[in-house]
């Protein structure tokens, strides 16, 4: 994409920090990943994209569908949805959150054709979740909302120096799950070690962070393979706003994200993603924006 694309803005008075937090690597996943001081600051109510599709060797395509994140007064995303076309029906998925009194997420709700999946969190003073609940919403044949609850997990944890132990048990009070969180000497989280307890099956996650202490990569490793099974690599510009996010599996680059920003607002203006196989590119075109 060249800068000459990028449209300008209504821009406000106060612009300070990223727009995007990627601190824990989460950007462009369900996980909130706006920056809630920079969308306070600026009053953004909503954040409207509309989609253009290319084809190998065809032309851009503008389309009807569109992508949509609403925030409230704090900043915080409280919704986001998303009109597609899957098979060759117009479909909308959305993701609704909800927190607590202490800014913590307490509960996120996604939908699907068939209904919502529900997820509800419990926090210690830690902010660190200590039980999940996962919920399925639906509607019955007589146009009630049923609610069931899938399953249940609690979350015991172990404080060491530079590192934690997380131990998560089942519906049936059972531990099945051991997380170790290792820690460098400025607290910077460096790996984190998932274990099965009953297969012994083991990932890692290992983190590496650029000189100004942005995360860099994010290197999954499956059973102590020396090649990661995932690997995920980000890159900045000078000010810390997110320009890119490559994704490789088993060693093959497959996703490519590329991030754009108006130059005078740090507002972004277009999200390229591109399946790197097909070289299918998808452009999300953020073209308005509401205020509070």
């Amino acid at each position: 994409m060249k800068k000459g694309l990028i449209l300008v803005f209504f821009i406000p008075t106060v612009i300070f920090s990223q727009m995007l937090d990627n601190r824990s690597g989460k950007a462009f996943t369900d996980i909130p990943f706006f920056n809630t001081e920079f969308i306070h600051a600026n009053s953004i109510r909503q954040l409207n994209g509309q989609f253009t599709y290319k084809k190998s060797g065809d032309i851009l395509r503008l389309k009807e569908y569109k992508y949509v994140y609403e925030f409230d007064t704090l900043g915080r995303l409280i919704r986001s949805f998303e009109t597609k076309k899957d098979d060759g029906t117009k479909d909308t998925t959305s993701n609704v959150y909800f927190y607590s009194e202490k800014n913590q997420l307490k509960s996120h709700k996604k939908s699907d054709t068939y209904g919502f999946t529900t997820t509800t969190y419990v926090f210690d003073s830690k902010k660190r979740i200590t039980k999940e609940m996962n919920y399925r919403e639906y509607r019955d044949s007589l146009g009630e909302m049923q609610q069931i609850l899938l399953n249940s997990e609690t979350m015991v944890y172990e404080d060491f120096e530079n590192q934690t132990k997380k131990t998560t048990f089942n519906s049936y009070g059972l531990p099945y799950l051991q997380e170790f969180s290792y820690y460098n000497e400025l607290g910077y989280l460096i790996e984190r070690v998932e274990r099965l307890m009953v297969t012994t099956e083991e990932t890692s996650i290992k983190y590496a962070y650029n000189s100004n202490g942005w995360i860099a990569t994010m290197r999954t490793f499956k059973q102590n393979s020396l090649e990661p099974a995932e690997e995920i690599v980000f890159t900045y510009d000078e000010n810390g706003n997110l320009l890119e996010k490559h994704i490789y599996q088993e060693g093959v680059f497959t996703t490519e994200i590329e991030v754009l920003y108006n130059e005078k607002s740090n507002l972004i203006t277009y999200v390229l993603t591109r399946d790197v196989a097909t070289n299918f590119i998808q452009i999300l075109s953020f073209n308005t924006l509401t205020f509070f």
